[in-house]
């Protein structure tokens, strides 16, 4: 980046404009069923059209996330992992991949890859 703020706050004006919030995105989606803050109406709207059809949802999402905590936690903790590559991430929302395992070895280092803009 750089260390210029106004061309810093450009670029973060820059990237909100290319948000499309008139349209649901999965990931933000995922982040209402998760209780999450960044979602708009429109993705708040699809979530419950989606819950209608599918009432455990919201339950599913919370149990993938517990999931990824085990499983960071059992690779980091048991067998020393301390490189991760987190595909297909999403939006950040709680105990995400690097604070699991940060919070267990401090020195981990993880890349998240993803195509949201």
């Amino acid at each position: 980046m750089t260390d210029n703020p106004a061309a810093t706050n450009d670029v973060a004006v820059s990237l909100r404009a290319r948000i499309n919030t008139g349209q649901p995105h999965t990931a933000r989606i995922w982040n209402y069923w998760l209780g999450g803050k960044d979602n708009y109406e429109v993705d708040r709207a699809a979530g419950d059209q989606i819950r209608q059809l599918h009432p455990g949802i919201g339950e599913y999402a919370r149990h993938d996330r517990l999931f990824l905590g085990r499983a960071v936690r059992h690779l980091v903790g048991d067998l020393g992992i301390r490189q991760f590559l987190d595909i297909g991430t999403g939006l950040p929302t709680a105990d995400n991949t690097h604070e699991v395992a940060q919070g267990l070895a401090p020195e981990t280092r993880v890349v998240y890859v993803d195509n949201d803009p």
